[in-house]
């Protein structure tokens, strides 16, 4: 992509800020639809260039793909918030011993058509996963996947795998038969990252959960917190890197709307449960990248998560290969020009052990 492309695919993105360059927008090229699209951002940047009053000024296909997106995202919300009540009504009598996380909540804060979801959340202790998972089979879902329009059981060893690999089950699937949602997939963490250790923080943070809209969900600071260690989890594990789904955008957008929104308290008691429950290292991987994606003009919050780091220089660069049990680095340090490469998995370099 020329530079011009890529700060136009960063303004348009950039749904807080109130600065969009005009004549950036002749840039308006196939190739920034589709990283709009990959990254997942393609009803927010509709949304920018409508609220900017600018939808004339790009090329009619670049306005209609963005359009058509918008719209879509409009109706699958309708049906995702239908699944929400479905499933807050197969789990009322677990009350406790879950909490819904992501989009389950963030579909409904940002405006219209912005953001939707494919599936819902659900964050459990260890000890009550088979619980969830046997009210979940008793209600009709089956764990697999969807390929080519149809429901694939999953293999033992793939859901033996799933829990020990990853941190999570795999899909627990519903077919809802909803327009714009035929089938509703539900995945439950049990885990921070890939280790499957954390579970007194997982403990802390349930015993804290409430209850926002008729959802049940994790406290703000610690709902916030999750979301920068799920964003840590998938940056900086190498699968996900191979995928390229490492640094897919969206993700990030979630973390720039909410910190965007947050006064210099609710900040401050932020970093402060982020230090109690010793996850400040991955809450300030999530910020930094998130302030230079966006282009953040947070100085005080980032000098104080770099703080946070405690001197760890590769941090930001490091990433895991749970099966391999090995450790890589990017060698490209910045962040903006890691996440426009066409193959991040190439610049990555194994960290020999001394």
């Amino acid at each position: 992509m020329k530079n011009e492309e890529k700060q136009l695919f960063k303004q348009l993105c950039s749904f807080r800020s109130e600065q969009l360059d005009e004549e950036l927008l002749s840039y308006a090229t196939p190739e920034v639809l589709g990283h709009l699209f990959f990254n997942r951002m393609q009803g927010i940047a509709y949304g920018v260039l409508k609220s900017s009053g600018c939808l004339g000024a790009v090329n009619r296909e670049f306005r209609n793909s963005l359009k058509g997106a918008y719209e879509q995202n409009t109706e699958k919300n309708k049906a995702f918030f239908r699944c929400l009540r479905f499933l807050s009504e197969v789990l009322r009598e677990r009350d406790g011993k879950y909490a819904m996380l992501k989009g389950a909540l963030l579909c409904g804060m940002y405006p219209q058509g912005y953001r939707t979801s494919n599936d819902i959340d659900l964050l459990v202790r260890p000890r009550d996963v088979t619980e969830i998972g046997d009210v979940l089979i008793s209600a009709g879902f089956r764990q697999g996947s969807i390929r080519e329009g149809r429901f694939v059981a999953a293999e033992r060893k793939e859901i033996i795998e799933s829990k020990m690999l990853r941190g999570e089950t795999v899909p627990y699937i519903f077919e809802i038969g909803l327009p714009h949602m035929r089938f509703l997939e539900v995945d439950i963490n049990f885990s921070l990252d890939y280790k499957n250790g954390e579970t007194d923080i997982l403990e802390h943070m349930l015993n804290n959960s409430t209850e926002i809209g008729g959802i049940i969900t994790l406290s703000k600071s610690d709902f916030f917190i999750h979301l920068c260690c799920h964003l840590y989890k998938e940056a900086t594990t190498l699968p996900w890197v191979e995928m390229k789904r490492d640094m897919t955008l969206y993700k990030y957008a979630d973390i720039y709307m909410l910190l965007d929104g947050m006064s210099n308290e609710e900040i401050r008691k932020l970093f402060k449960r982020a230090e109690s429950l010793a996850l400040e290292k991955l809450c300030a991987f999530a910020i930094l990248q998130t302030a230079e994606l966006f282009n953040m003009g947070i100085p005080t919050v980032t000098a104080t998560a770099k703080d946070l780091l405690h001197g760890d220089e590769t941090f930001l660069q490091r990433v895991i290969s749970p099966r391999e049990k090995k450790t890589y680095v990017f060698k490209t340090k910045d962040i903006t020009a890691r996440f426009f490469m066409h193959d991040r998995a190439a610049d990555l370099e194994e960290v020999k052990e001394a």
